[in-house]
């Protein structure tokens, strides 16, 4: 009970500070928004890369090099065999 009054009047406050200081938070926001963006655009570009594969595709598994269990062979197997 005496959590759910507390939290009552910290949103008093939090409204009573967003109706007269509102200058204050759009300028923190706009500081801020570059930064999220930043950060986000670099969550969305590894995902996307890990999603679509790139990174084994620059281990050299689609050129057969990859893993044996899977059908390609080590580069020093290569060597070994008399290839």
């Amino acid at each position: 009970m005496l959590s759910i009054v507390f939290g009552l009047i910290a949103i008093c406050f939090g409204i009573w500070g967003l109706s007269t200081y509102w200058w204050y938070v759009m300028d923190i926001l706009v500081g801020i928004m570059p930064i999220v963006l930043i950060f986000g655009g670099l969550v969305a570009l590894f995902a996307g890369i890990k999603n679509t594969g790139i990174r084994a595709k620059m281990k050299g598994d689609e050129f057969g090099n990859g893993d044996p269990q899977n059908g390609g062979t080590f580069e020093s197997d290569n060597f070994n065999s008399g290839k």
